[in-house]
């Protein structure tokens, strides 16, 4: 995400949903991940066709993950 997952959404979303407290470091900690998550899903959707094998969208959920350890 270009701009940016804020923290306190991650811990409004955690009282909302989950009935958790989730702290402020670790709010940061999971915004970044979750915008990580995020951009990938978009980018690999962007690549698919809506008639595409369901597969295909995790294989190339993996190749993401195997370039970004390179």
């Amino acid at each position: 995400m270009k701009e940016g997952l804020r923290p306190g959404l991650i811990r409004e979303h955690g009282r909302q949903l989950a009935r958790l407290e989730i702290g402020v470091e670790r709010a940061a900690e999971l915004a970044a991940e979750v915008g990580r998550l995020n951009d990938a899903v978009l980018g690999g959707a962007a690549r698919l066709d809506f008639n595409d094998e369901p597969a295909r969208f995790a294989a190339l959920l993996e190749s993401y993950r195997k370039k970004a350890r390179r």
